[in-house]
């Protein structure tokens, strides 16, 4: 089963400005770490062209420039919007800044070999050298000693980072405690789109998903996770000493959710639009614009895109060319064991179909015929649910490998005739 590592395509600098189909603008997603921000990532940028989508826009190995994406995310700062050529629409997320601190705490001792040779190729040498010099130190000295030991280096990593990151680069001279860094923030905020909050998660999809025209969007699997070894515990004195590094997240937060309050409050008598994406004649295969949930990040194999399922429902909804076809094909490059192929179930309309299975060219080829009874009374509207009861990991079937998700199958292609 693969992972690839080509799922960010290159993008042209000097293409025009960067506005998609229906005329809208592109999606600047500020991502904070440790906020469900990788979660989040991959249900927004499946919604896009996969030739449209820029990840890691901070990533010093990687193109830094939004080009002609349609969606733009990485550990950037607020100054980054003034990179694209028109104006995007901007979204974050915060989280409670205390709970963000400890996870960032216990995230940055949980590093694998393979995980700092991904930073390496992310980072600065200085910004690199200091995340291994905080796992190490952290793990030898413990949460007391490190904050007052290393506490240049824990600040840097762990003090009013929301704050900053919101501020941007223009007050990186700033100390991190500076109220001025707070006043340019909150000015900052006001200006963004939508600063979901971590804690309203629901609510935060359903403003999302109202604001770009989506419908509904979710439910959010979580990946990413920090681990808890029971190593990183943070002591009573030391979680003092993080309330007061962050001071100013603190009262950015709370700002942030009495401005999230008022956004919910004005959409509640909006309607929930729902999108689908169309089926062109050779058929839809998961570069274009996926609109469902259940889905892990598309990734590229063997110079075609595909698509994995992350839960055991997964989501797809398109429109027909014609009214009411009567023959459903799907191509699968890839199951995770013959057990999920033969429990593998496919429901059109919320009509489950009768599917005749068949290996195809190294993948399998699902097919079925339409009954009539699935038409509803727009006849082109096709919405489908894949049931995946059977699902694993890649490391099961061989332990050396470092994909850690849960996978049923990978979608190729989809067809309705």
């Amino acid at each position: 089963m693969p992972r690839t590592d080509d799922r960010e395509p290159s993008l042209t600098e000097t293409a025009p400005a960067a506005i998609d189909a229906a005329g809208a603008p592109p999606l600047f997603f500020l991502h904070i770490r440790k906020t469900a921000g990788v979660s989040l990532r991959g249900l927004l940028a499946n919604r896009f062209p996969a030739d449209r989508v820029l990840f890691q826009a901070h990533s010093l190995s990687g193109r830094q420039q939004p080009g002609d994406a349609h969606f733009v995310t990485g550990h950037v700062g607020f100054d980054y919007a003034e990179r694209f050529r028109v104006r995007p629409t901007i979204f974050t997320v915060l989280r409670e800044p205390m709970a963000r601190c400890t996870s960032a705490y216990d995230f940055f001792q949980s590093h694998s070999e393979a995980f700092f040779r991904t930073l390496a190729m992310e980072l600065s040498t200085e910004e690199y050298q200091a995340r291994r010099r905080f796992q190490d130190r952290a793990r030898q000295l413990g949460a007391a000693r490190f904050l007052a030991e290393e506490a240049t280096l824990a600040r840097y990593w762990l003090a009013n980072v929301q704050t900053r990151q919101l501020a941007g680069a223009t007050c990186q001279h700033l100390r991190d405690d500076d109220p001025r860094l707070l006043s340019v923030a909150q000015r900052h905020l006001a200006d963004i789109d939508l600063a979901g909050i971590l804690e309203r998660q629901a609510d935060t999809l359903q403003l999302l998903g109202r604001m770009m025209g989506w419908g509904a969007l979710g439910p959010l699997q979580h990946l990413n996770r920090t681990p808890r070894s029971g190593e990183a515990v943070i002591d009573p004195d030391s979680l003092e000493v993080l309330r007061s590094w962050n001071e100013l997240d603190l009262q950015l937060y709370d700002g942030a959710r009495r401005l999230f309050e008022q956004k919910l409050g004005a959409s509640a008598s909006e309607p929930v639009p729902e999108l689908a994406a169309s089926i062109p004649t050779d058929g839809f295969t998961p570069d274009q614009p996926l609109h469902g949930s259940g889905w892990h990040e598309r990734e590229r194999h063997e110079g075609r895109w595909l698509c994995w399922n992350s839960g055991s429902i997964a989501t797809l909804n398109l429109r027909s060319a014609t009214a009411s076809p009567s023959r459903f094909q799907c191509r699968l490059s890839h199951v995770f064991n013959e057990d999920a192929l033969k429990q593998l179930s496919i429901s059109l309309n919320s009509r489950r179909l009768t599917l005749r299975r068949r290996t195809d060219k190294g993948g399998f080829l699902l097919e079925s015929e339409v009954p009539v009874e699935a038409w509803t009374a727009d006849t082109h509207r096709a919405s489908f649910a894949y049931h995946c009861p059977i699902m694993g990991r890649p490391q099961q079937l061989n332990p050396s490998s470092p994909d850690a998700r849960q996978l049923g199958f990978a979608l190729e292609r989809l067809n309705l005739l």
